[in-house]
């Protein structure tokens, strides 16, 4: 069940006062600010106060691309709204900072922190408060999706239970033919009793239709006509029991209708040379800046407390699961179990050094060389030990779908609750299926949602970073 499921009616009601409200927030705490500070402010920024509030809209639209408001979902998590709020402020802020005449300014340095800070608390507290008047409203029974389930079988009773157990939907009960699926919902009637169900002009936004259409092709058209007339969302139900459960998409070839199991965005030339361009340009930034630096704090640290190499080299599955040599700065002790078994929370082959490397992932940092050298990418699966990859595979279904691009220093399961250890099979299943969403979604855009995202990771602090 798409938990994402609204109208534009729902986005333009609640999305768009929102956004507006967030940019007031914005203006009216830069203003303050300013008023506050008028004596001690620098001139400059006095004098082009109104190009400066130019560029904070263009930072603030930009950064609502990016991190779109998310209050009008069907479901959405509280944390999910701060992170939303944190991150779409400290990108206006960022961009802001970035092109204003004044960003080389030590006071407008401290005015863009006072002013990330207050409108971050003040557009987190609003978010919040409106989430919660959309979910009264809702429990209330207003804005609900009214939807029923036409025909039966093992998928149609599965679909009832799902829309009965979202609480945005008010599911309204089964049309089918077969008195045993009466216990799966109530039953309005049989198939012949849906049209002038519709047509009698009963509250109906959305139509699941399990009918086979091969069987029933005049019964099936006849219905999405109706559905089309009377302004109802049609949805076609297939039997997909022991079948692969991807996005499908469907395309023509001359005069047939043919069926792709899932897409991958990254299989566009164009798509994938973006994405290696800035994966060239990034690393070799951070090579050239931070590296260097870090390289010699962490040289110095790993040879007091455990002599040995500073880095750490293991064989791990690449694109195409074709293996590659990753590198970490070492945070263990030299062990015969490295290429065996993951780190654990208390894991005895930890020096205390290297520990610290591991909750703050500066560890990670060598993987930057990957990512220039082409074997990794900034954003992707995280690649796995060559001995897992060759266990889960047998184990979790779909699991070598994750190796079609390449694994990457951070990727969305990570920054979605499936980083680190994973101590069963489920935990494994549930982080390839995170990392086949990404590989079905990827966008430019959600790279970068998932950066920033890491970032206020690290900085937040991860219990399953160890």
């Amino acid at each position: 069940m798409n938990s994402k499921t609204f109208s534009a009616k729902e986005f333009w009601f609640y999305s768009v006062p929102v956004m507006v409200a967030d940019l007031v927030i914005h203006i009216l705490v830069f203003e303050w600010i300013i008023s506050i500070f008028r004596f001690t402010v620098a001139e400059d920024l006095v004098m082009t106060r109104p190009r400066t509030l130019y560029f904070l809209i263009v930072a603030f639209l930009f950064a609502m691309v990016i991190f779109p408001v998310k209050l009008y979902e069907r479901r959405v998590l509280v944390r999910e709204i701060l992170a939303n709020a944190f991150l779409q402020t400290l990108t206006t802020i960022a961009i802001f900072s970035f092109t204003t005449e004044v960003m080389f300014s030590s006071f407008a340095g401290k005015l863009y922190l006072q002013e990330g800070i207050l409108a971050t608390a003040l557009i987190t507290c609003f978010h919040l408060i409106v989430r919660l008047i959309i979910s009264k409203a809702r429990s209330m029974g207003r804005n609900k999706v009214h939807a029923v389930v036409v025909g039966g079988g093992v998928n149609a009773r599965k679909l009832a239970a799902e829309l009965d157990q979202q609480g945005d939907y008010k599911f309204l009960g089964f049309f089918n033919d077969e008195a045993e699926e009466e216990s799966a919902g109530p039953r309005l009637g049989s198939l012949q009793d849906v049209l002038p169900y519709i047509k009698e002009g009963n509250k109906l936004h959305e139509v699941y239709c399990s009918v086979n259409p091969a069987l029933h092709p005049d019964y099936v058209n006849s219905l999405i006509r109706e559905c089309e007339n009377s302004f109802i969302t049609f949805y076609y139900v297939p039997n997909m029991e022991g079948y692969l459960k991807r996005k499908l998409n469907y395309s023509e070839l001359g005069g047939v209708t043919v069926m792709k199991l899932w897409d991958e965005p990254l299989a566009d030339p164009m798509n994938s040379f973006i994405k290696r361009l800035f994966d060239i340009l990034f690393s070799s930034f951070v090579l050239v800046t931070i590296y260097p630096f870090v390289w010699l704090f962490v040289a110095i640290g790993t040879t007091i407390t455990s002599p040995g190499p500073i880095l750490f080299r293991q064989q791990r599955s690449g694109y195409k699961a074709k293996p590659f040599t990753m590198l970490k700065f070492r945070s263990m002790k030299p062990n015969v179990d490295a290429d065996r078994l993951q780190a654990t929370e208390d894991d005895p082959r930890k020096t205390a050094f290297g520990n610290f490397l591991r909750r703050s992932s500066i560890d990670e940092l060598p993987q930057f060389i990957n990512v220039f050298k082409g074997d990794m990418s900034l954003i992707g699966p995280r690649p796995h030990m060559i001995l897992h990859t060759e266990t889960y595979s047998k184990l979790v279904d779909e699991y070598l779908v994750r190796h079609m691009v390449r694994p990457g220093l951070t990727g969305w399961a990570q920054v979605n609750g499936a980083r680190g250890e994973t101590k069963t099979v489920d935990k494994m299943a549930d982080r390839v299926r995170k990392d086949i969403w990404y590989i079905e979604h990827w966008s430019p855009m959600l790279d970068i949602k998932i950066f920033f995202m890491t970032i206020f990771q690290i900085f937040k602090g991860d219990s399953q970073a160890y």
